[in-house]
């Protein structure tokens, strides 16, 4: 017999009563907090993370959906891009960037355009004259309460 189990038989049976529930209370209390907690946590986010799961799933959907649409789109040639691009600066920046072209490869000079013409412009010179940003130097400063961005965007041209 091992001296921990003759120490547990000499004790009165009260002690060795009260022993073996405290030994059953920290079993439990282990058990709570090693596999039953954790899974119990798991099991109560399970619906925000599906939630999110699918949202993710709708949004990679969508840009699957955009890129097909934009492989399937004729190809534009370097001459036709580069007169639409002025359009479109024109129409999302409008006075607060200057285009400079020089053959496939274009820079976009920006004093003072929020971020949501930033982002029309970048999408509308993606789609319509399959430009792609090569380079970005952009500073935000504050114009009163508003955030407005500065710097330089260099972007290229379809070279077909």
């Amino acid at each position: 017999m091992t001296p921990w189990r003759r120490l547990f038989q000499a004790l009165p049976d009260k002690d060795r009563q009260r022993l073996q529930y405290l030994t059953v209370a920290v079993l439990c209390i282990l058990l709570w907090f090693w596999n039953i907690s954790p899974a119990l946590q798991i099991h109560q986010q399970a619906p925000l993370q599906l939630a999110k799961l699918e949202q993710q799933s709708e949004t990679l959907k969508a840009q699957q959906l955009q890129a097909m649409a934009l492989q399937k789109a004729p190809r534009i040639k370097a001459q036709d891009a580069s007169a639409v691009l002025p359009q479109i600066m024109a129409s999302t920046l409008g006075s607060g960037a200057k285009l400079n072209l020089d053959a496939t490869r274009v820079t976009v000079t920006m004093s003072s355009v929020s971020a949501e013409a930033l982002a029309q412009f970048l999408e509308e010179a993606r789609t319509q004259a399959h430009a792609l940003p090569t380079e970005v130097h952009l500073q935000k400063i504050k114009a009163g309460t508003q955030d407005v961005w500065r710097g330089t965007l260099m972007l290229n041209l379809p070279s077909q």
